[in-house]
């Protein structure tokens, strides 16, 4: 990549597996050519701080360096700019400002804000959180985007993965960790199962995956695991569902930023139903593109999955107001063009 107008320096990136990792790579494909990214783990050393070594890699950059993640990654590069370094910007995620959690922490993030050319977060909720420690600074909104690659029909989907043309299915695809809420997921779709038959696949793999699996065995769900699912296998699995189902929560220092797997949900016009935590609520309309529930309430998680199923009409319509509201304002081009006028007003 030739003379990048921005260099992103980021400890997540694929092959990383994850929203911010997902978010990033996207941004940079549609910049095509405009960001490259560096992998800032590669800069660390085994000695306190191991993020020492950024400092010195990030000052011989002669670009614009957008930095993911405020701390350590943001502290190099204010360290950076306070001895001749090149202008930085931040883009902040659900739980950069949290993790900020001690007066020391909470003073240098404020100190970092303050130096920086521009702040971007990836969500209004995550906007919020971040105005709550630099009430005094401009914060952008950049939300993550889809790809628009195509899915296939629901019925050439379904005839691929071997599945009945009527048989309800209800899809999770995510990261396992607590805060996704799986656990409650897991609980709800077992409810169901004792009222209907009900189809539940999890595509994704994580730390929680041994705790997850105890979790449906002691509730009697059943349950489809897909760890390594490619792009058009999850594509073709989106395209067979009915509902969506990923009622995400607050886990301490751990949010829900915005939720990039509730527009891929979207693209395939499958109704989602969200846990009302961070963006999640932004990524899905309640009422219209789906519904967002109480994400500690398994009674509500089920209610609501229950009354997509029951009401195919109500289904549909939300599935196809999700996949227009997605095609006109969540598009990556369109990120990558805000994020230019944002540092480059």
């Amino acid at each position: 990549m030739s003379n990048p107008s921005i260099v992103l320096v980021t400890l997540e990136y694929p092959p990383d597996i994850g929203g911010i990792a997902t978010y990033l790579r996207s941004l940079v494909e549609a910049s095509a050519g405009g960001i490259e990214a560096v992998d800032a783990k590669k800069f660390f050393r085994s000695s306190w701080p191991r993020w020492w070594p950024m400092v010195k890699s990030i000052t011989s950059i002669r670009s614009i360096v957008l930095v993911s993640h405020i701390l350590p990654v943001g502290t190099a590069a204010w360290i950076s700019r306070m001895i001749g370094g090149p202008e930085y910007a931040i883009i902040v995620h659900g739980t950069d400002v949290r993790r900020a959690n001690t007066p020391w922490k909470r003073w240098l993030v404020r100190r970092i804000c303050a130096r920086a050319r521009a702040l971007v977060a990836n969500s209004e909720a995550t906007k919020r959180e971040l105005l709550s420690l630099v009430p005094q600074e401009t914060v952008h909104v950049v939300t993550p985007g889809v790809s628009g690659d195509p899915h296939p029909s629901r019925i050439d989907a379904r005839r691929g993965l071997g599945l009945d043309t009527d048989e309800p299915v209800v899809l999770s695809v995510s990261r396992l960790v607590p805060r996704k809420g799986l656990d409650f997921s897991l609980r709800a779709i077992s409810r169901i199962q004792t009222r209907r038959p009900v189809r539940y696949i999890v595509i994704g793999d994580g730390p929680d995956r041994e705790r997850l699996e105890k979790v449906a065995a002691e509730c009697r769900a059943s349950v489809t695991w897909i760890r390594n699912a490619t792009d058009e296998e999850k594509r073709r699995w989106y395209a067979a569902a009915d509902v969506f189902l990923l009622p995400a929560r607050d886990e301490g220092d751990d949010v829900e930023g915005f939720g990039i797997v509730y527009l891929e949900s979207a693209m395939a016009g499958v109704p989602s139903v969200a846990g009302r935590s961070g963006g999640a609520v932004e990524a899905v309309r309640h009422e219209n593109t789906g519904l967002a529930v109480n994400p500690d309430s398994i009674q509500e998680i089920a209610e609501s999955v229950e009354k997509l199923l029951k009401d195919s009409e109500l289904r549909r319509g939300m599935g196809e107001n999700a996949r227009r509201r997605v095609l006109s304002e969540f598009q990556w081009k369109d990120r990558w063009e805000k994020l230019k006028r944002i540092l480059n007003p």
